[in-house]
């Protein structure tokens, strides 16, 4: 059988056959992941989990779908991926430059009220980031792709929330302001 495979640490997806593709979870750590495959409108057509654990998969079978593009997003608190697969002339082809995938981003304290935060990316030009306090008074909005640094001093001592978003995921972080 040929095989497309996606370059992920943990998440694989493979083609089988002519419209069949597999979604394999290879580490433990993945946890449970939300599976949804969508048309390109966005019209919901599959949605389940799939639970990780070493060499667990799941296939799905397109047989009954229509040529056309689609979207199969896998994700939960701390992964988020998305692959486009397109099924032409009764084939499912899978285009290794379309995946995305994003790690939960780390923010980590480096001085008195400066944080980092580092990402782990695939094909993610830009994750929208927003910082805000608790009452939800947003204090930054930006957009990040690599690592970066927050100068949080001149804000009121606090809990703020970092929160990142790409495609339809978001991840949150909380932080504390002296």
């Amino acid at each position: 059988m040929a095989e497309s495979h996606l370059f992920t640490k943990d998440v694989k997806i493979v083609k089988r056959d002519a419209k069949k593709v597999e979604v394999r979870v290879n580490q433990q750590n993945v946890g449970i992941l939300d599976v949804e495959l969508r048309d390109k409108e966005g019209v919901l057509i599959y949605e389940g989990e799939i639970k990780g654990g070493e060499n667990v998969s799941t296939q799905f079978n397109l047989n009954a779908l229509p040529n056309g593009e689609y979207l199969l997003n896998c994700s939960n608190n701390n992964f988020w991926s998305l692959q486009k697969l397109t099924i032409a002339n009764g084939n499912v082809e899978i285009n290794e430059n379309t995946y995305q995938e994003v790690l939960s981003p780390k923010v980590e304290m480096i001085a008195m009220n400066r944080f980092e935060v580092s990402t782990v990316v695939k094909n993610v030009a830009d994750m929208e980031v927003i910082i805000a306090d608790r009452a939800g008074e947003v204090v930054y909005k930006g957009y990040l792709s690599t690592a970066s640094r927050f100068n949080l001093s001149h804000l009121p001592s606090g809990e703020y929330s970092f929160e990142f978003t790409v495609a339809n995921k978001s991840f949150k972080q909380f932080v504390n302001v002296k």
